[in-house]
């Protein structure tokens, strides 16, 4: 008689690696401070750790099972889920699975938890990438560069993440799951974004955003937790770091370019939302460079 076909033997695993943020990382909105692979079984205990961060898990076989605040949701093979690990929460094999294999990134970052609530992840934390053979070598290349962690691991993660998070957000608004409103900042965010030296008012986002001022600010609350123009002056400190660090630009130049004609008002912004002033970021940044760099 033949024998019988038997599934293979599948052995937990728990690959765990931590990323330091170099002082170069504070260019960055976003931070990677660690990431993994994990294999484990319908016979482990769920998992359930609380950390201050945001967790994005991709399921490569086997199915796992994620409860977040009492709501239950299955992760399938291709899938992301995306978990506020500061949340009540647990994740674990599927109990009728024999394994879940699955690749996560910790990070942190700024105005996270506002695109968090903004996705509507709370109630429905599971993404479906159309195409997860590109999501899966964007997880595999983080992996790598922590792995490595090289001097240029900070600039790498956050560029790849970015990637990933923009993917996260386009399919998730493809799908019609964000309200015409979110929308519409979304469209006003991408403008400024794109013309920084415009001496943009409230007035001026109020209009691109089809919105009155009072319902914008309304909006920017509730969405981003902050106010239009406090939110536009991070977005221009945010692109003034990595030009201080990279180039050796006149500030008052790099200051123009991001929309501060007036140097002062510059490095007023830039000292109070970093803690250092741009000469002192430059220096300090500059100095971590390797020699030739």
């Amino acid at each position: 008689m033949p024998e019988e076909a038997t599934s293979p033997e599948i052995h937990p695993r728990d690959d765990v690696f931590f990323q330091t943020p170099g002082r170069l990382s504070r260019a960055f909105p976003y931070s990677l401070l660690a990431a993994g692979r994990r294999v484990c079984t319908s016979a482990e205990m769920p998992i359930a750790h609380r950390f201050n961060q945001h967790t994005l898990i991709l399921t490569l076989s086997g199915k796992g099972l994620l409860q977040v605040n009492g709501l239950s949701s299955l992760l399938h093979e291709g899938t992301i889920a995306w978990l506020d690990s500061s949340m009540l929460y647990s994740h674990r094999c599927e109990p009728r699975q024999s394994h879940w294999s699955y690749l996560w990134l910790g990070f942190v970052g700024y105005g996270l938890d506002s695109l968090f609530d903004s996705l509507g992840v709370i109630a429905d934390p599971i993404f479906e990438p159309a195409k997860p053979h590109d999501t899966e070598a964007l997880f595999e290349s983080i992996l790598r560069e922590v792995e490595t962690s090289s001097f240029l691991a900070d600039n790498r993660c956050f560029a790849l993440l970015a990637q990933l998070i923009s993917s996260l957000v386009s399919e998730r608004a493809e799908s019609s799951e964000l309200s015409g409103a979110v929308q519409r900042l979304q469209q006003v965010m991408e403008l400024v974004r794109a013309d920084l030296v415009r001496p943009w008012t409230v007035g001026d986002l109020a209009i691109a955003a089809n919105l009155s001022q009072a319902q914008l600010f309304r909006r920017f609350r509730q969405r981003m937790g902050t106010t239009p123009l406090d939110w536009l002056r991070h977005e221009r400190v945010n692109a003034a770091k990595p030009l201080l660090v990279v180039t050796d630009e006149q500030i008052g130049k790099i200051a123009a370019r991001c929309g501060y004609p007036d140097p002062f008002h510059f490095a007023r912004d830039f000292k109070k939302l970093v803690g250092a002033t741009p000469t002192e970021f430059r220096r300090q940044g500059q100095s971590a460079r390797p020699v030739g760099a």
